[in-house]
Protein backbone atom coordinates (compact mmCIF):
# COMPACT_ATOMS: atom_id res chain seq x y z
CA UNK A 1 0.00 0.00 0.00
CA UNK A 2 1.35 3.29 -0.76
CA UNK A 3 2.42 5.95 1.85
CA UNK A 4 2.03 9.41 2.21
CA UNK A 5 5.36 10.55 4.02
CA UNK A 6 5.09 14.05 5.48
CA UNK A 7 7.47 16.27 4.45
CA UNK A 8 9.28 19.44 5.45
CA UNK A 9 7.08 22.55 4.97
CA UNK A 10 3.79 20.11 4.49
CA UNK A 11 1.93 22.07 7.36
CA UNK A 12 -1.11 24.08 7.70
CA UNK A 13 -2.82 26.45 5.23
CA UNK A 14 -1.10 28.98 7.17
CA UNK A 15 2.24 27.84 6.28
CA UNK A 16 4.05 30.35 4.23
CA UNK A 17 5.92 27.83 2.05
CA UNK A 18 2.65 26.29 1.49
CA UNK A 19 0.61 28.90 0.04
CA UNK A 20 3.71 29.81 -1.96
CA UNK A 21 3.15 25.92 -3.43
CA UNK A 22 -0.42 26.76 -3.88
CA UNK A 23 0.07 30.33 -6.28
CA UNK A 24 2.43 28.33 -8.18
CA UNK A 25 0.33 26.06 -9.21
CA UNK A 26 -2.47 28.55 -10.15
CA UNK A 27 0.44 29.69 -12.31
CA UNK A 28 0.90 26.56 -14.02
CA UNK A 29 -2.31 26.89 -14.69
CA UNK A 30 -2.61 29.83 -15.98
CA UNK A 31 0.71 28.71 -18.41
CA UNK A 32 -1.36 25.82 -19.40
CA UNK A 33 -4.20 28.16 -20.34
CA UNK A 34 -2.31 30.49 -22.58
CA UNK A 35 -1.54 30.12 -26.39
CA UNK A 36 2.01 32.10 -26.03
CA UNK A 37 5.04 30.52 -25.85
CA UNK A 38 7.08 33.68 -24.16
CA UNK A 39 3.94 33.79 -21.56
CA UNK A 40 4.12 30.51 -20.65
CA UNK A 41 7.97 30.50 -20.16
CA UNK A 42 7.24 33.31 -17.58
CA UNK A 43 4.57 32.42 -15.80
CA UNK A 44 6.19 29.43 -15.47
CA UNK A 45 9.70 30.96 -14.02
CA UNK A 46 7.17 33.24 -11.40
CA UNK A 47 5.82 29.43 -10.31
CA UNK A 48 9.64 28.69 -9.68
CA UNK A 49 10.34 32.03 -7.63
CA UNK A 50 7.49 30.74 -5.42
CA UNK A 51 8.15 26.78 -5.33
CA UNK A 52 11.62 25.82 -6.54
CA UNK A 53 10.04 22.45 -6.65
CA UNK A 54 7.45 23.09 -8.51
CA UNK A 55 7.55 19.82 -11.37
CA UNK A 56 5.02 21.14 -13.66
CA UNK A 57 6.48 24.64 -14.48
CA UNK A 58 9.87 22.83 -15.28
CA UNK A 59 7.57 20.50 -17.67
CA UNK A 60 6.40 24.11 -19.35
CA UNK A 61 9.88 25.69 -20.30
CA UNK A 62 10.97 21.80 -21.24
CA UNK A 63 7.87 22.32 -24.11
CA UNK A 64 8.43 26.19 -24.80
CA UNK A 65 11.47 26.00 -25.57
CA UNK A 66 12.72 24.39 -29.17
CA UNK A 67 16.19 24.06 -28.58
CA UNK A 68 17.12 20.22 -27.42
CA UNK A 69 19.64 21.75 -24.81
CA UNK A 70 17.03 23.96 -23.15
CA UNK A 71 14.40 21.21 -23.13
CA UNK A 72 17.45 18.74 -21.66
CA UNK A 73 18.05 21.24 -19.10
CA UNK A 74 14.66 21.86 -17.86
CA UNK A 75 13.80 18.29 -18.29
CA UNK A 76 16.52 16.98 -15.84
CA UNK A 77 16.31 19.68 -13.27
CA UNK A 78 12.68 19.03 -12.97
CA UNK A 79 13.47 15.78 -11.99
CA UNK A 80 16.67 16.41 -9.65
CA UNK A 81 13.43 18.84 -8.03
CA UNK A 82 11.11 16.15 -7.77
CA UNK A 83 13.81 13.48 -6.33
CA UNK A 84 15.17 15.85 -3.95
CA UNK A 85 12.40 17.20 -2.55
CA UNK A 86 11.30 13.56 -2.08
CA UNK A 87 13.90 11.82 -1.04
CA UNK A 88 15.49 7.92 -1.52
CA UNK A 89 13.09 6.99 0.95
CA UNK A 90 10.05 8.39 -0.75
CA UNK A 91 10.86 6.25 -3.60
CA UNK A 92 11.37 2.59 -2.34
CA UNK A 93 8.22 3.16 -0.70
CA UNK A 94 6.45 3.81 -2.89
CA UNK A 95 7.11 2.08 -6.18
CA UNK A 96 4.39 0.10 -7.59
CA UNK A 97 1.65 2.51 -6.38
CA UNK A 98 3.38 6.43 -7.81
CA UNK A 99 0.59 7.11 -10.12
CA UNK A 100 -1.89 6.85 -6.90
CA UNK A 101 -0.09 9.26 -5.20
CA UNK A 102 -0.86 12.79 -6.74
CA UNK A 103 1.79 14.51 -6.12
CA UNK A 104 4.18 12.34 -8.16
CA UNK A 105 1.71 13.08 -11.58
CA UNK A 106 3.99 16.01 -12.58
CA UNK A 107 6.87 14.47 -11.94
CA UNK A 108 5.46 11.32 -13.98
CA UNK A 109 4.88 12.89 -16.85
CA UNK A 110 7.91 15.21 -16.82
CA UNK A 111 9.81 12.08 -17.22
CA UNK A 112 7.92 10.50 -20.12
CA UNK A 113 8.23 13.65 -22.03
CA UNK A 114 12.18 13.18 -21.29
CA UNK A 115 11.61 9.55 -22.60
CA UNK A 116 10.28 10.85 -25.86
CA UNK A 117 12.96 13.48 -26.10
CA UNK A 118 15.49 11.00 -25.81
CA UNK A 119 14.51 8.59 -27.98
CA UNK A 120 13.56 11.33 -30.71
CA UNK A 121 17.62 12.88 -30.81
CA UNK A 122 19.06 8.96 -30.99
CA UNK A 123 19.59 8.25 -27.36
CA UNK A 124 17.46 5.47 -27.55
CA UNK A 125 18.74 3.13 -24.43
CA UNK A 126 18.53 6.20 -22.10
CA UNK A 127 14.65 6.22 -23.47
CA UNK A 128 14.19 2.46 -22.87
CA UNK A 129 15.72 2.97 -19.22
CA UNK A 130 13.85 6.12 -18.84
CA UNK A 131 10.29 4.37 -19.60
CA UNK A 132 11.19 0.71 -18.29
CA UNK A 133 11.85 2.76 -14.76
CA UNK A 134 7.96 4.61 -14.99
CA UNK A 135 6.49 1.31 -15.25
CA UNK A 136 8.64 0.00 -12.34
CA UNK A 137 6.98 2.60 -10.52
CA UNK A 138 3.57 2.32 -12.09
CA UNK A 139 3.08 -1.16 -13.28
CA UNK A 140 -0.98 -0.21 -14.51
CA UNK A 141 0.60 2.23 -16.85
CA UNK A 142 -2.13 4.90 -15.85
CA UNK A 143 -0.12 6.77 -18.90
CA UNK A 144 -0.03 4.24 -21.71
CA UNK A 145 3.96 4.05 -22.06
CA UNK A 146 3.65 0.58 -23.12
CA UNK A 147 2.59 1.41 -26.61
CA UNK A 148 5.82 3.10 -27.56
CA UNK A 149 8.05 1.16 -25.44
CA UNK A 150 7.32 -1.85 -26.92
CA UNK A 151 8.40 -0.49 -30.08
CA UNK A 152 11.01 0.98 -28.82
CA UNK A 153 12.55 -2.45 -28.06
CA UNK A 154 11.54 -4.10 -31.28
CA UNK A 155 13.28 -1.32 -33.04
CA UNK A 156 16.09 -2.07 -31.05
CA UNK A 157 16.24 -5.87 -31.62
CA UNK A 158 15.24 -6.37 -28.08
CA UNK A 159 12.41 -9.22 -29.32
CA UNK A 160 12.55 -11.20 -25.69
CA UNK A 161 11.66 -7.88 -24.21
CA UNK A 162 9.22 -6.86 -26.19
CA UNK A 163 7.71 -10.57 -26.11
CA UNK A 164 7.78 -10.57 -22.44
CA UNK A 165 5.88 -6.58 -22.34
CA UNK A 166 2.98 -8.24 -25.08
CA UNK A 167 2.08 -10.93 -23.04
CA UNK A 168 2.13 -8.96 -19.26
CA UNK A 169 0.00 -6.07 -21.26
CA UNK A 170 -2.03 -8.35 -23.36
CA UNK A 171 -4.85 -5.52 -24.41
CA UNK A 172 -6.85 -6.64 -27.53
CA UNK A 173 -6.49 -2.85 -28.48
CA UNK A 174 -5.40 -1.49 -31.75
CA UNK A 175 -1.90 -0.35 -30.40
CA UNK A 176 -0.69 -3.55 -28.65
CA UNK A 177 -2.53 -6.19 -31.98
CA UNK A 178 -0.10 -4.04 -34.42
CA UNK A 179 2.73 -4.49 -32.08
CA UNK A 180 2.24 -8.06 -32.19
CA UNK A 181 1.85 -8.27 -35.61
CA UNK A 182 5.18 -6.48 -35.90
CA UNK A 183 6.32 -8.58 -33.10
CA UNK A 184 5.24 -12.17 -35.23
CA UNK A 185 7.16 -10.43 -38.39
CA UNK A 186 10.43 -9.98 -36.96
CA UNK A 187 10.32 -13.26 -34.62
CA UNK A 188 8.85 -15.42 -36.93
CA UNK A 189 8.56 -14.23 -40.65
CA UNK A 190 8.75 -17.51 -42.39
CA UNK A 191 5.21 -18.38 -39.96
CA UNK A 192 2.61 -17.13 -42.60
CA UNK A 193 -0.30 -18.81 -41.48
CA UNK A 194 0.53 -17.17 -38.02
CA UNK A 195 1.14 -13.04 -38.82
CA UNK A 196 -1.67 -13.36 -41.31
CA UNK A 197 -3.95 -14.43 -38.79
CA UNK A 198 -2.09 -11.39 -36.24
CA UNK A 199 -2.65 -8.81 -39.51
CA UNK A 200 -6.31 -9.74 -39.71
CA UNK A 201 -6.99 -9.52 -35.76
CA UNK A 202 -5.03 -6.03 -35.74
CA UNK A 203 -6.83 -5.01 -38.98
CA UNK A 204 -9.95 -6.20 -37.19
CA UNK A 205 -9.28 -3.52 -34.38
CA UNK A 206 -8.34 -0.61 -37.00
CA UNK A 207 -8.94 -0.81 -40.68
CA UNK A 208 -7.33 2.35 -41.42
CA UNK A 209 -3.77 2.07 -39.98
CA UNK A 210 -2.06 -0.09 -42.74
CA UNK A 211 -2.65 2.81 -45.45
CA UNK A 212 -1.09 5.45 -43.15
CA UNK A 213 2.02 2.69 -42.48
CA UNK A 214 2.41 1.87 -45.86
CA UNK A 215 2.19 5.46 -46.94
CA UNK A 216 -0.92 5.08 -49.09
CA UNK A 217 -2.23 7.59 -46.73
CA UNK A 218 -0.39 10.97 -45.62
CA UNK A 219 -0.10 11.49 -42.12
CA UNK A 220 -0.83 14.78 -40.28
CA UNK A 221 1.78 16.82 -38.50
CA UNK A 222 0.18 16.98 -35.29
CA UNK A 223 -1.39 14.28 -32.71
CA UNK A 224 -4.70 14.31 -32.19
CA UNK A 225 -6.58 15.47 -29.28
CA UNK A 226 -8.78 12.73 -28.95
CA UNK A 227 -9.31 9.46 -30.24
CA UNK A 228 -11.86 6.69 -30.53
CA UNK A 229 -11.54 2.89 -30.99
CA UNK A 230 -11.29 1.96 -34.91
CA UNK A 231 -11.42 5.62 -35.56
CA UNK A 232 -8.97 7.79 -37.92
CA UNK A 233 -7.67 9.37 -35.08
CA UNK A 234 -6.66 6.43 -33.06
CA UNK A 235 -4.68 5.25 -36.41
CA UNK A 236 -3.04 8.22 -36.65
CA UNK A 237 -1.74 8.23 -33.34
CA UNK A 238 -0.28 5.20 -33.60
CA UNK A 239 1.52 5.50 -36.52
CA UNK A 240 3.00 8.74 -35.52
CA UNK A 241 4.64 6.44 -32.83
CA UNK A 242 5.28 3.63 -34.63
CA UNK A 243 5.52 4.03 -38.35
CA UNK A 244 9.57 4.88 -38.49
CA UNK A 245 10.40 2.04 -36.19
CA UNK A 246 7.98 -0.37 -39.27
CA UNK A 247 9.98 1.49 -41.86
CA UNK A 248 12.96 0.41 -40.41
CA UNK A 249 12.44 -2.78 -41.47
CA UNK A 250 12.27 -3.42 -44.98
CA UNK A 251 11.23 -7.29 -44.85
CA UNK A 252 7.95 -6.25 -42.48
CA UNK A 253 7.23 -3.72 -44.78
CA UNK A 254 7.18 -6.30 -47.67
CA UNK A 255 5.25 -8.73 -45.52
CA UNK A 256 2.64 -5.61 -44.61
CA UNK A 257 2.55 -4.88 -48.38
CA UNK A 258 1.84 -8.42 -49.19
CA UNK A 259 -0.89 -8.39 -46.71
CA UNK A 260 -2.76 -5.73 -47.15
CA UNK A 261 -3.10 -6.47 -51.12
CA UNK A 262 -4.55 -9.56 -50.40
CA UNK A 263 -6.92 -8.87 -47.69
CA UNK A 264 -7.88 -5.87 -48.10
Amino acid sequence: MAKIVELPGMGSRNDPQKDNEEKAQELVYDAWDNDSAVARKRLARKALELDPYCVDAYCILADAYQSIDKKKEYYTKGIEAFTKRYGAEYFAENTGYFWGLVETRPYMRLCAGYGDLLWETGEREAAIAQYEALLELNPNDNQGLRYSLINWLLAMGESDKAGKFLKKYNDENTFILFSKLLFIIKTESANTKKFTAAYRAASGANPLVTPYLLGRKKLPGYIPEYYSPGDDNEAITYCLGAKAVWEEDETAMTILQNLADKWN
